[in-house]
């Protein structure tokens, strides 16, 4: 099942990858989640991480996004060839990126996409060309990231040809002018209006959430795709909560030792 076909039965949740190792990939995807989200945008990773990334996904059947701050067609094909589903545009503001990027990632004639099939995802030439491009189509996803006070109105012009409208909700509190602050009014109604957008346009809601219950509030308001966490931060609770406990432990025997 594709992650569009998972969106449009229910919720789907997933993470950021910010450490490009195949180890990570698959301990993200023995873990159950529906994506990651390959993070090109932040973390310490050059194209040919990331394709490492998106093959390593399309091996375990976990959905790789790749982030990526500056599409240009040469990379999207390569990271979609190389197994990636989609896209993912930060701080997207107009209908002419959502265009570009549309173009980029689908087949004609619903895009610009040149056509390739020297890829796995094509069987090397053996999957039949027309049912390449209409599995590529189908299942690729575009995501637009809403993380800045200015963006182009009417806003449904803008994410009319999203997959997923993917609220940012660090980047666009430092952009209000108020860092962290994300349920200030200002930036809720800002959010309120990205929601009646995509809700016009029958586009899927989506966003960063720090924790479950940051998760939960955004279920609540019928979002569906939902990034909880990263891998980074991850492995650091995990350490420390690991250290907090044997901290303890070296407290309570060094008391022993004492009496």
């Amino acid at each position: 099942m594709t992650l569009r076909e998972k969106l449009e039965a229910g919720p789907c949740f997933g993470t950021f990858l910010k450490l490009p190792r195949h180890e990570v990939v698959d301990i993200l995807a023995l873990a159950g989640l529906d994506f990651v989200i390959c993070d090109m945008e932040h973390a310490q990773m050059n194209e040919e991480d990331a394709r490492l990334v998106a093959r390593t996904c399309a091996e375990r059947g976990l959905t790789c996004i790749v982030r990526l701050p500056e599409p240009t067609s040469g990379v999207v094909n390569r990271l979609l060839e190389a197994g990636a589903t989609g896209i993912q545009m930060p701080r997207l503001q107009t209908s002419a990126e959502v265009a570009a990027l549309v173009d980029m990632t689908r087949f004609p004639p619903a895009g610009r996409r040149s056509v390739g099939n020297a890829n796995r995802l094509a069987g090397y030439g053996a999957v039949p060309i027309e049912r390449y491009i209409q599995r590529a189509n189908e299942a690729v996803l575009t995501v637009g990231q809403f993380e800045t006070r200015a963006f182009e109105e009417p806003l449904h012009a803008v994410t009319e040809h999203l997959d997923v409208a993917f609220i940012g909700p660090v980047d666009l509190s430092v952009d209000y002018g108020m860092p962290g602050q994300a349920d200030h009014p200002s930036i809720q109604e800002h959010i309120r209006k990205v929601e009646a957008a995509a809700a016009r346009t029958g586009t899927v809601m989506g966003a960063f959430a720090g924790t479950a219950a940051q998760a939960e509030r955004y279920l609540a308001a019928g979002y569906r795709f939902l990034a909880v966490s990263g891998d980074v931060t991850l492995l650091s609770t995990g350490a420390k909560e690991l250290v907090n406990i044997l901290d303890g432990l070296r407290q309570t025997a060094r008391q022993g030792t004492q009496t």
